[in-house]
């Protein structure tokens, strides 16, 4: 009875998270500290137990081998920040921190793909409407509320019209509203890149390869260009140094404040120098510093101070920078491996076109990890563990693209298998490529 009443909550875990997402962003605050804590416990407790009494087949136990290492990585580095805690502002940043290197049992859980399919369908039926009457409340946020939607963009050739529809408005409204918001430019509008080029050379005999080679550029180029500055020949970051002209957007600041945004700034490299010379300093190259402590800071070293006493900040803007930090270089390898395993099984052992569009998807976030996505309970990592579970999963690899369809179609429609035969009928003489 508790197992069947979990698997129905599941689904439902996405909203609370959406609202935490946000929160920032609110005029009014959202709850408190501790209220968060509750439900992001909650949430957790229920992934857990969903895991705990899932049957994993095992094909599938086998391909998340890298993924159970992360997990208890994570687990022993968050149990070492309890001895490596020693105010209140490190315990606080350990539970916070902790919380968010565990929203990975997300990938768990998304190897069903009925469950998958509830998670979004919940997404489409219950947070976009409540998004749009709680509209003036997110004024200028709905990029982190409605990150699904870059996932459900990979599908769009499949999609019902009204799911169509939906799809592209929102896609315009989130990722290009606000062109000052860089990252949501790019998250949202890499699922489409991805479909265009796609499309542009499907007809091409050597289409499979390609998307095989692209999957390799994507894992190993962020090493490639980490030895480039390292040694000086090129720093992808300095984007003022290969780009003329001058790229400024106004845009409006939390307080209200119209400010000018430059474009090409560099906000990243000196995150990397501060990172590289703390741990060389206190020397947690191996294993971290864990999740309760961060990295030292000279250019926050002032706005830290104020809050904890030290020039220390407990997490930076660049995800593969956190997980240095905390987990030291068997975090960042296990990382690694997880997204390299996990974008390598949809490219090259998926029977659908769109499980390997969503691999390409999961190798292209491995390298925005290296300029952002950083590690919080919100989201953006849910979707990001989520399209993980999906590449892991046998089930969404084994199905043809006629299948990949009618589930698809099942997130906007709980009849459609009555619907879709019709549709199919109709649909014979012209086959999905």
């Amino acid at each position: 009875m508790l197992k069947k009443t979990i698997e129905k909550i599941v689904p439902f875990t996405i909203l609370p998270i959406a609202v935490f997402s946000v929160q920032l962003y609110t005029p009014v605050p959202v709850g408190n500290t501790a209220f968060w804590w509750l439900i992001n416990t909650l949430i957790l407790f229920t992934y857990f137990w969903t895991v705990r009494y899932s049957y994993i087949s095992p094909e599938d136990r086998k391909a998340i081998l890298f993924l159970k290492l992360y997990l208890i990585w994570n687990i022993f580095s968050i149990a070492r920040g309890l001895f490596a805690a020693e105010i209140y502002w490190d315990y606080k940043g350990l539970v916070n921190m902790g919380m968010a290197l565990l929203l990975a049992f997300v990938a768990y859980i998304s190897i069903d793909k009925d469950r998958v399919q509830s998670i979004l369908a919940s997404f489409v039926k219950y947070l976009l409407p409540f998004s749009i009457l709680a509209f003036p409340l997110f004024l200028g946020s709905w990029g982190w509320i409605f990150f699904p939607i870059s996932l459900l963009m990979l599908f769009l050739p499949i999609l019902p019209i009204r799911g169509k529809i939906l799809v592209i408005v929102v896609t315009i409204i989130a990722g290009f509203i606000d062109l000052g918001t860089r990252s949501h430019v790019i998250k949202y509008g890499m699922p489409i890149i991805l479909l265009l080029a796609f499309y542009t050379t499907r007809h091409f005999s050597l289409s499979a390869n390609l998307l095989k080679i692209a999957q390799k550029v994507l894992m190993f180029i962020p090493f490639l260009f980490f030895v480039l500055a390292v040694s000086g020949a090129f720093e992808i970051f300095k984007m003022d140094q290969y780009i003329e002209g001058n790229y400024v957007e106004e845009r409006k600041s939390r307080d209200g404040e119209v400010v000018e945004e430059n474009l090409k700034a560099d906000t990243r490299t000196f995150l990397y120098v501060e990172v590289i010379q703390s741990a060389q300093k206190y020397d947690y190259w191996l294993i971290g510093r864990t999740p309760a402590r961060g990295n030292e800071t000279f250019h926050f070293a002032t706005e830290s101070e104020e809050i904890t006493g030290r020039p220390e900040r407990i997490r930076n803007e660049v995800g593969v920078l956190n997980v240095f930090t905390w987990t030291g270089i068997v975090g960042v390898v296990l990382f690694f491996l997880l997204f390299y395993q996990a974008s390598f099984l949809a490219v090259y052992r998926s029977n659908n076109i769109f499980i390997k569009l969503v691999g390409l998807f999961v190798a292209f976030r491995w390298v925005y990890s290296w300029v952002e996505d950083y590690q919080g309970f919100d989201m953006n990592n849910f979707v990001i563990w989520l399209m993980i579970g999906m590449c892991f999963s046998s089930a969404f690899r084994k199905m043809n693209n006629s299948e990949v369809k009618l589930w698809a179609w099942g997130i906007f429609d709980k009849n459609v298998k009555e619907r879709y035969q019709r549709h199919l009928q109709k649909e014979v003489a012209n086959p999905i490529p």
